[in-house]
């Protein structure tokens, strides 16, 4: 797990909780799936979405093992998108660590994908309520519909401004969004509370998501860990190059047309993207969200969970991995 929440060791343990849970839960399988759930977990980054069960829990009162089971659920729903995603893209890295589907190939993968997918469901049905349930379940069709949606739009260059939001907002923000609301919600927090939690988790992974696709083109290699200009050399137009098409003279344009993958080719078409504003208007926008996520958790208690949540929401914006 990433440095990111050293200065929270209590959250740093009830994480590590949950990766233990997640790790007992593939002990019940076979071996092959043993190692490939360790695999996921040792690439697993900031563990962002258990940790927002776990703080939007604190708003309430809170069975502490019972959100660590959810929040483990919420989890291996993120590791199956993940480890399915790195097919669909043929990714050999994530955060500078091997992919699944590198390691162990695409039928490997793709197993190892539907069977968090049906633990994540089992552990659900265990521990939390039938109406959450319901929502997990339509979370997973609209990751994969916007999934289908931006593979349909490889290399359109007409792709707006509307549609790349909306692609985003079901392929992270929305979980994002379920996870504070599944931990206010199973904490017996207030319809008000779980609300203005669960809009700040959408403008939350909306800002993140943005923030993802401009150190795509913008981003070292060496600080997040995957190849340079990624989504370019897929035919993946996210809104850095959205908002520069709107200003380009035709060179832009013509560089996409030749769809590049070569390190120099991609670097060259990043160029263009910055000249023509496209990374300074991404970030504006990533601002903007965050700045809406900060009105919504500003009615909320002060306290400890509050404050996590603000410095969060700062440190995800002004990221550089």
């Amino acid at each position: 797990m990433s440095g990111f929440w050293d200065g929270q060791p209590e959250l740093t343990r009830r994480l590590e909780e949950v990766r233990s849970a997640i790790r007992e839960k593939a002990r019940s399988d076979d071996s092959e799936v043993q190692a490939s759930v360790s695999q996921l977990l040792e690439s697993n980054g900031k563990m962002l979405r258990p940790a927002f069960v776990i703080l939007a829990s604190q708003f309430g009162a809170p069975d502490a093992d019972r959100i660590n089971r959810i929040a483990a659920a919420i989890e291996m729903l993120h590791m199956a998108t993940l480890a399915h995603d790195d097919i669909i893209d043929s990714a050999s890295l994530r955060r500078g660590v091997a992919t699944l589907y590198a390691v162990r190939g695409p039928r490997t993968a793709v197993l190892v994908g539907d069977w968090l997918f049906a633990v994540c469901f089992s552990l659900v049905a265990d521990v939390a309520t039938v109406e959450d349930s319901r929502a997990m379940s339509r979370i997973v069709a609209r990751i994969c519909g916007s999934e289908v949606s931006q593979s349909a739009e490889r290399h359109c260059v007409s792709t707006s401004v509307r549609r790349y939001l909306r692609r985003i907002a079901g392929k992270t923000a929305a979980l994002f969004a379920l996870s504070f609301h599944v931990g206010a919600y199973e904490s017996g927090c207030s319809p008000d509370v779980c609300s203005r939690l669960r809009r700040f988790g959408y403008c939350l992974g909306m800002g993140f998501q943005i923030i993802d696709d401009v150190l795509d083109i913008d981003g070292l290699e060496s600080m997040t860990g995957k190849p340079a200009g990624q989504d370019l050399a897929d035919g993946v137009y996210t809104l850095p190059t959205v908002f520069a098409l709107r200003n380009d003279d035709g060179r832009l344009a013509a560089a996409l047309s030749r769809r590049p993958r070569s390190r120099r080719a991609l670097a060259s078409t990043a160029a263009l993207i910055r000249e023509r504003d496209g990374i300074r208007q991404a970030l504006e926008m990533a601002q903007l969200y965050t700045e809406r996520s900060l009105r919504e958790i500003s009615g909320l208690p002060p306290g400890d969970a509050r404050t996590v949540l603000e410095n969060v929401a700062d440190s995800l914006l002004h990221r550089t991995r």
